[in-house]
């Protein structure tokens, strides 16, 4: 029951946002905020003292086949925490955005908890069609918030997320109605248990298994983002306005990450350990990639989405090198990239709104005007650098470790040139726009206000809390990463093995071809000894060593 309150309670509260507010933005910017409160206190329990709670309900029978779609939610760790970013960002993106939206306060409140309602749906669903109903509909509010309240080019920033987001699902949604024609269910542990019985039984050949794999994996990558599916990503993250961004980078991404550890790596783990090299090389290019185009970057909420990507590539990384500890890296990385990534745009976004610019040259010597200001940046500038002590340090170092113990050394340096080009173009921002050149013009711009440090200074106290103490999210969230991961990880050791094995019999092939030619030789020169033998038979005795010394020699040289 409490699953179903907490879906229920963000779209009510949007509802009492839109009829019980006044049409002025501080009563509806008091009011969002409030019900949002409430509404994070009411999911807080699911990390507290109900890490596992699961919930069903008969909903309709899906057209064209026999299965029955069911309302079934679920939490366990993994879920849990994920929906702590969520439930905790929405009223730190209302809170932000209190001078940002103005007098429209209502309406932005009202999208925003709507989309907090459908990405908690999307994380408790445990049903295929379920889940794809929340993941399509939670495009909708963030398409209303970048329609109404992004930059000059919001309309064709929206369009174009809206439609490249929703092409890259549709794929997916004929996967799951051929899944359940022909397993006559949409559950998804039922669909994993039934997926070895289709291949048995011949219904699901492997090339068929392989596009249901592609589709699965292709809404998940366009979602990440992962390369080359993130052209959408740079105009929509510097068109949608902060408090949008708060839950778009900073929530909305990782749950493309959270499809594939819930169900691409459980429903396809053979695939996954097969086609793991390709998403390794396609990650570590969003690392580096993501990074240096970062560092090319004049407009700084452009910066970030290029962050974003090089950051979240390194998760996937970590995630397809099948380690233990980098998958113990992945729950961390994805909390403490939430909380970075919302307190860096939020901060672009109040220095936007003061003077409509975000330009790399467009500031300097804000230490001295603005200092509060830059001591918050700052601070936000290192926990996203990976500063040791904040949680982004714990995630990335774990997801390092992991891939150097999984992939080797080459494959986890090439994934920490990030940690080094993250603190490059971070450190340049901080260098430029805090103790750069001053701009007269903005000799008068005002400081931070009360509920603007508010917004920002939660999300770095709990970046900090984390880097020191991350034991709540590694008990609860990294054994069901590990445990979903299970399957596709013992396919990757067998792939391993039988790999190794081939090698070591080419080489035992390459070594054996040699000692059986080199003795060839003296076996047609034999009839010849004799001749002097009959003579000497003293001379005899030193042939044979002479004969066998070349045999030996292979067996030594391997």
């Amino acid at each position: 029951m409490l699953l179903y309150v907490l879906l229920a309670a963000p779209l009510v509260a949007a509802l009492l946002t839109v009829f019980a507010s006044g049409k002025d933005g501080e009563s509806s910017f008091r009011l969002g905020l409030v019900l949002s409160l409430m509404v994070a206190l009411l999911g807080l329990p699911l990390v507290t003292c109900m890490p596992l709670v699961e919930a069903k309900l008969q909903w309709f029978t899906l057209w064209g086949t026999n299965a029955t779609v069911h309302l079934s939610l679920a939490s366990d760790g993994l879920s849990a925490w994920l929906i702590q970013l969520v439930i905790w960002l929405t009223p730190i993106a209302i809170l932000g955005s209190r001078k940002l939206v103005g007098e429209r306060m209502r309406d932005f409140a009202a999208a925003v908890l709507v989309m907090e309602a459908l990405m908690i749906g999307a994380l408790l669903s445990r049903d295929l069609v379920v889940f794809y109903v929340f993941f399509e509909a939670m495009l909708v509010p963030m398409l209303v918030l970048i329609a109404l309240f992004g930059g000059a080019e919001r309309r064709s920033a929206s369009l174009w997320f809206f439609l490249y987001t929703m092409f890259g699902s549709i794929f997916m949604l004929v996967a799951i109605w051929w899944l359940a024609w022909k397993t006559g269910s949409t559950d998804l542990a039922t669909v994993i248990t039934a997926l070895p019985g289709l291949k048995q039984s011949g219904q699901l050949t492997a090339t068929g298994e392989c596009w249901l794999f592609a589709a699965f994996a292709l809404a998940f990558a366009v979602k990440v983002p992962l390369v080359p599916f993130h052209s959408w990503q740079a105009k929509t993250y510097s068109e949608t306005p902060a408090g949008g961004a708060v839950l778009l980078a900073g929530a909305m991404a990782k749950i493309g990450v959270y499809g594939f550890l819930r169900f691409v790596l459980p429903m396809f783990p053979a695939l996954s350990a097969e086609y793991a090299h390709i998403f390794v090389w396609l990650g570590l290019i969003g690392v580096i990639g993501g990074a240096l185009v970062a560092m090319a970057q004049d407009d700084i909420k452009r910066m970030i989405a290029f962050s974003s990507l090089s950051h979240l590539s390194l998760v996937m990384v970590g995630i397809f090198s099948f380690h233990q500890a980098a998958l113990a890296g992945v729950p961390v990385q994805m909390v403490a990239h939430g909380l970075s990534v919302a307190a860096l745009f939020l901060l672009v976004g109040y220095l936007e709104a003061r003077s409509s610019s975000r330009g790399l040259d467009d500031f300097g010597g804000l230490a001295d005007r603005t200092p509060i200001f830059a001591v918050l940046f700052v601070t936000t500038a290192l926990a996203s650098a990976a500063l040791p002590g904040t949680a982004n340090f714990v995630g990335e170092f774990m997801l390092l470790f992991g891939t150097y113990l999984g992939l080797g050394f080459t494959v986890a340096f090439l994934a920490g040139l990030s940690v080094i080009l993250t603190a490059v173009y971070l450190l340049r921002v901080v260098q430029r726009w805090l103790y750069g050149k001053r701009h007269p013009s903005l000799d008068r711009l005002p400081d931070l206000g009360a509920g603007e440090i508010l917004a920002v200074v939660p999300l770095l106290l709990a970046s900090f809390f984390f880097g020191f103490y991350p034991k709540p999210i590694n008990d609860q969230a990294v054994p069901v990463v590990v445990e979903l991961s299970a399957t596709a990880r013992e396919q990757a050791l067998m792939l391993k093995s039988a790999a190794a094995q081939a090698k070591a019999g080419k080489v035992e092939a390459a070594t054996a071809a040699p000692a059986t030619a080199v003795p060839a030789v003296p076996a047609k020169a034999a009839p010849v000894a004799p001749a002097p033998a009959a003579s000497a038979p003293a001379s005899a005795a030193p042939v044979a060593p002479a004969v066998s010394a070349p045999a030996a020699a292979p067996s030594v040289k391997p």
